[in-house]
């Protein structure tokens, strides 16, 4: 299969402006996909709490699609990678309204991408990612990974492919 991805769909997740898309191969027939198993490729969350976080709300949200975790040889191997940067945000000088004296501010930023290898082939079949301003405290960052996980697998499995006539 070639790695060419031919949709990608954006959506906007909650009033923080976490930004979530998906891709997937549409000849791909997801519903063969009973188990599922983690990847070792995983490039955790720094924060061990958010990563825990992540896992769980991986694992939920497949339980919830009838996708059972099994420890190996599952049909699926599921993947994530998780980073934070730091960007600079600029108020315009013009504006008067500033959070800050210099209309600077440093903020936060999340990136989580999950994808979902075929284990047979090894191929990427689908792949979700969210970003956005990250909030501190353990009940911020467990209630925005678990609002961004669900937002990512509500595109997961696609819908069926519709055969050809």
């Amino acid at each position: 299969a070639r790695n060419v991805f031919p949709g990608i769909w954006t959506t906007l997740l909650l009033a923080a402006a976490t930004v979530t898309s998906f891709e997937y191969y549409p000849q791909v027939d997801f519903s063969r996909y009973k188990t599922w198993s983690w990847h070792r490729a995983v490039t955790p969350a720094a924060n061990p709490m958010a990563d825990k976080r992540i896992r769980e709300a991986i694992e939920n949200g497949l339980a919830a699609r009838g996708i059972s975790r099994v420890d190996r040889d599952g049909t699926l191997l599921v993947v994530y990678h998780a980073s934070k940067t730091i960007e600079i945000d600029l108020a315009p000088i013009k504006s008067g309204v500033a959070s800050t004296p210099t209309g600077i501010r440093y903020v936060e930023k999340g990136s989580l991408v999950v994808d979902m290898l075929d284990a047979a082939s090894g191929n990427v079949v689908w792949r979700g990612h969210a970003e956005g301003a990250l909030r501190f405290g353990p009940s911020e960052i467990a209630e925005q990974v678990k609002t961004a996980v669900e937002k990512l697998l509500e595109n997961f499995p696609p819908p069926a492919r519709r055969p050809v006539p």
